[in-house]
Formats: C-alpha cells, sequence, structure tokens
C-alpha cells in the first residue's frame, strides 16, 4: 500500500489550512476533523482494496519474431466476493482503476510498458503491448505489477500472472510475406510449361537420333544395336542442386545494426534463402565458422530439414573470435564432392587481413561457386564521400576513404578469382541473397 497523488493533494490542502488556526482559532477543529475525516476514508479503501483479487491472462509461451514489432495483449479481471457490500455506492458497483507495468527480459524492447485503464468487477481489462525480439534466445517475464485504486486515496501494487516464457525465433513472418508473393505469382502462371534448357547436366532427359557433330561418348550402344542406328543420350541440368550456407559467426558479426546484431539479420538471411532454396527443389545445408567449422546440418529438402534448420540458427551466437576463412575453405573441400553454390554471408574484413579470403576462394572457385554477400557500411561509405570543413573531418575523410578503396580493391580482386560478391544492408541480406540466388539459377551457373 502507499498514498495515492489524491491522498497527497488533500494533505497538502489540509496543511496550508492549518496555517489559518493562527487567526482564526475555530479552524484548528475544522482541519483537525478533515484529517480524521481523510485518515478514516483511506482506511476504508485500504482495507477495500485488501480484499480485491487479480486474475492476469497470458499465454504461457510467447514466440516472437526477431526484428518484428508483435501486439501481445494482457486480460484483467478483480474480484472481491468477501466484501461484495462495500463496493456498492449508489446502486452501481465502484469502478477500480489500474496502472499497469510490465518489465520485458533484456531479448525484448522495451525494457518496460506501462498501460491503464478502468474496470468493475467481473468486467475484462484488456491491455496491448506493443514489443519487439531484439535477440535470439529464451527468457522468463516477470509477473504483471499493478497499481490499484478505487477513490484515488490509496493504492495497492500487487504482482499478478503466472509464469511466461518468452521466445525469440529467426524472423518466420519474413518467410511467410515471400511464400504468398510466391504463390501469388505461381498462380498469375497457371497453365504455363517451362521448357528446360538442354545442356551437359547429369540428370538423363531423353533417347534421340545421332546427328552430326553430336558427341560420340554419348551414344548409347545398347540402344544403337537394338534400332540398327546411332542413339544418342541427351542429358539436362540438374533440377535439384546443392547449396551451402556458411554463417559467419566471429567478431565482426557481434555488432548491432539497427539494434539488432548482423548475425541476427544473416540469420533472418538464411531461413528465407532456405525457404527459397526449398521451392525451387534445391538441397540446402548450412554450418557457421569463425576460428572453426562446425558439423551444421548436410543438404536436404522438406519442411523437417526447414525446421531443423530453424531450429539450428536460433541456437546461433556472435563470438568476439576470429574469423578463419582457410579453415572453411579446407572443410568445405574435405566436405563437398560435388559442385556447390556457396553462399557466404560475413563482413568482408580490412585490407590487411584479406588475404585469407582471397586464398580461400582460391581453393574454393576451381570446383564450386563462392557467392559472398556481403553487408556494406553505410557510415563509412557517407564519411568516404563527405567534404571536410576542418582539419578533424579532413582526417577521419581520408581514413574512411583509404578504407573504402581497399574494401572495393578486395571486392574486385574476389571477382577475378571466380566469386561471385552481392554487397547488402543488413536491412535487405535476405532479399538480395534470393535476389543473386535466383539469378544464378536463371543464368543456370551451377
Amino acid at each position: 500500500m502507499r498514498p495515492a497523488p489524491l491522498l497527497i493533494r488533500l494533505t497538502i490542502i489540509l496543511a496550508m489550512t492549518a496555517l489559518l488556526a493562527a487567526v482564526v482559532p475555530a479552524m484548528a477543529w475544522i482541519v483537525a476533523g478533515a484529517f480524521l475525516l481523510l485518515l478514516v476514508a483511506s482506511a476504508f479503501e485500504a482495507l477495500v482494496l485488501r480484499r480485491v483479487r487479480f486474475d492476469v491472462e497470458r499465454q504461457v509461451k510467447l514466440a516472437l519474431p526477431l526484428d518484428e514489432r508483435e501486439e501481445v495483449a494482457f486480460v484483467v479481471r478483480w474480484s472481491a466476493a468477501a466484501a461484495a457490500a462495500t463496493f456498492k455506492s449508489g446502486g452501481s458497483a465502484a469502478a477500480l482503476h489500474m496502472t499497469v507495468r510490465q518489465r520485458w527480459p533484456e531479448i525484448i524492447e522495451p525494457r518496460s510498458s506501462t498501460g491503464d485503464g478502468t474496470s468493475r468487477a467481473g468486467e475484462v481489462l484488456s491491455l496491448p503491448f506493443t514489443i519487439r525480439g531484439v535477440a535470439r534466445g529464451t527468457a522468463a517475464i516477470e509477473p504483471l505489477y499493478i497499481a490499484a485504486t478505487m477513490y484515488g486515496l490509496v493504492e495497492r501494487i500487487v504482482a499478478a500472472g503466472g509464469d511466461t516464457i518468452a521466445h525469440v525465433l529467426p524472423n518466420l513472418r519474413a518467410v511467410g510475406r515471400m511464400h504468398k508473393r510466391l504463390n501469388d505469382y505461381a498462380l498469375r502462371s497457371l497453365g504455363a510449361r517451362t521448357a528446360p534448357k538442354i545442356g551437359k547436366g547429369r540428370d538423363f532427359d531423353r533417347l534421340r537420333d545421332y546427328v552430326r557433330d553430336d558427341d560420340f561418348r554419348d551414344v548409347a550402344w545398347r540402344a544403337s544395336a537394338r534400332h540398327g542406328r546411332l542413339i544418342v543420350r541427351e542429358f539436362r541440368m540438374e533440377r535439384s542442386q546443392d547449396v551451402l550456407l556458411c554463417l559467419d559467426s566471429g567478431h565482426r558479426m557481434a555488432g548491432r545494426v539497427e539494434q539488432i546484431t548482423r548475425l541476427d539479420h544473416a540469420v533472418n538471411a538464411s531461413v528465407l534463402i532456405s525457404y527459397i532454396c526449398n521451392r525451387m527443389e534445391d538441397k540446402t545445408g548450412i554450418v557457421s565458422f569463425d576460428v572453426g567449422v562446425d558439423k551444421g546440418l548436410p543438404a536436404g529438402r522438406g519442411t523437417s530439414h526447414l525446421r531443423a534448420i530453424t531450429a539450428y540458427v536460433t541456437q546461433l551466437e556472435a563470438a568476439y573470435r576470429h574469423t578463419d576463412y582457410l579453415a572453411l575453405a579446407a572443410s568445405l573441400r574435405r566436405r563437398l564432392h560435388h559442385r556447390t553454390l556457396i553462399l557466404i554471408l560475413t563482413v568482408l574484413p580490412e585490407r590487411e587481413e584479406r588475404h585469407d579470403l582471397l586464398r580461400a576462394v582460391t581453393m574454393l572457385a576451381p570446383q564450386h561457386l563462392p557467392l559472398l554477400v556481403a553487408l556494406t557500411d553505410r557510415d563509412l561509405r557517407a564519411q568516404a564521400s563527405l567534404l571536410p570543413a576542418d582539419r578533424d573531418e579532413l582526417s577521419r575523410t581520408l581514413v574512411a576513404r583509404d578504407l573504402w578503396l581497399g574494401r572495393a580493391e578486395l571486392i574486385r580482386e574476389l571477382r577475378s578469382r571466380g566469386a561471385l560478391v552481392v554487397e547488402s544492408t543488413a536491412e535487405d541480406w535476405g532479399v538480395d541473397s534470393v535476389n543473386a540466388y535466383i539469378d544464378i539459377k536463371r543464368r543456370q551457373m551451377l
């Protein structure tokens, strides 16, 4: 229990009125009576509030998509059956004014939410709060704190509500939006037939008669013997190709962009690209790497595999460790036995540390297709293009320009060694990865 604002104001007014007792002695008795009446009223309200019982309804488990705003509603009811007669005022039930405060764990923003409302006994008070998950993980949500008053003289503060667990998961809502767009596209294309490009793939397509300039290695000798003429085998590009997602979990990915870490942005992008690959009938695997490369998940397809990828990326955490690209390349050369699209989500290193990345691309490029979707630094680019106004700004601009030119030089060298490089912002990491993947499929670079 604590004094409410109305009780404090009335007490101050009575104390100021008591000063008139020096001029009008009768005022002392009036002020004393008012103080006594105020004390009795406050004691009565405190007694009434003590008998109130609060009931809060909220989800036992709360699942939030990472970096998406979500509205969560708490339902508050109160009752005082033991003192029902005391709540009658003029034939109608008295109302209770409640101020509600919810403290959120560190993985949710804002750190606290406040709402208020008025309800009578048995009525439902719904309080919507808008929150956003800013870090993947699981945390317990504290009870709801309610400050309740009836006449404004006394407030009772009580904790209500059962245990609630909050789970912040990778952003599957973006996958849902992409799913709707793909379905709309499929409906618009209903009735159209796809003509696959014939090429030197590994999937057998058909048998046909030999024509001039056909490769003799494609001749089907048994079929030719049966038909008495030369028959050749025709192949098409593979429908189900392998895509391996490599998530950098080193020290550069621990920095925050738009209040969530770069690794969280990469996790959202990996979930989105995995779904698109599954829709395109490709097999998707995933690994994370820093000083070493973890086991990850092998290439696979289907809804169960997508759930496994979601569960895998949910437990990834960025650590302040060195990113070893050579270890990644050596591990992938041992694991991968045929041509694979290696999609690396990373932040490009500085000029002094670029040699390992270049050597890693050189190791992978002859057999596989490396695709680096690198996070760009908009602040660095803005500083590099700034027209300096004084000596301090000139120093910062020269340093930023040197870093930016080194980054551009690194990208040119990566492309010259056979890698594809796409620069993207944190918000568009997933969309740019999808666009690069679809462009590779369209050009049949695998």
